[in-house]
């Protein structure tokens, strides 16, 4: 099996981390994802978020990640 060599930015982190990161609370992180502010990963019924779009928002990015 090949391995697949991973970045800082595409890591995935739990909600409480995306929330931590964020300086909010869980509920802030749900707003977030109803608003299309944030994209939601589904991992094995595990839900997740991508590194990169908690980044984005911590920058003050304001796009829309509706997919």
């Amino acid at each position: 099996m090949k391995e697949v060599e991973s970045t800082n930015n595409d890591r995935l982190l739990r909600k409480k981390e995306a929330a931590a990161m964020l300086a909010c609370s869980l509920r802030t992180v749900d707003r977030l994802v109803n608003a299309g502010r944030l994209t939601r990963v589904k991992i094995l019924g595990g839900i997740r978020f991508r590194f990169s779009q908690v980044q984005f928002l911590m920058n003050g990015g304001n796009h829309d990640f509706q997919g």
